[in-house]
């Protein structure tokens, strides 16, 4: 029977792997700058440049604004999980219920997008 994941042990990460963990990180980080430039263009230009309903597309600005801190503070937090993991040669997986919630809401944002358009 195999251990629990938070058990398991694995060699000494290399180089290579603190830097694939630093790419992550900042591949979180452009997830964030796109989303924070969807919010801006949703929430501000749009309405001014589009003759669309104003309040529709800032509070969808809004939602695209709050899923930009989420990639930016939760790809900060994972990147110290996962740094903690490799200083002590095991491995941080990434929470299930954090995949669902994410998932769940970009797409809650995709079909209100659609929608609204």
């Amino acid at each position: 029977m195999d251990p629990p994941d938070e058990e398991r042990r694995f060699p000494d990460a290399s180089r290579r792997t603190y830097f694939a963990e630093e790419r992550t990180l900042l591949a979180w980080w452009r997830s964030g700058m796109a989303a924070a430039a969807v919010a801006l263009g949703v929430g501000a230009i749009l309405p001014r440049l589009g003759g669309v309903p104003k309040a529709r597309f800032e509070a969808l600005g809004v939602g695209y604004g709050l899923l930009a801190l989420i990639f930016v503070i939760g790809g900060s937090v994972r990147e110290r999980r996962s740094r903690r993991a490799l200083a002590q040669n095991t491995f941080a997986e990434l929470p299930g219920w954090e995949v669902v919630a994410i998932t769940a809401y970009l797409s809650a944002l995709v079909i209100l997008t659609v929608v609204a358009l």
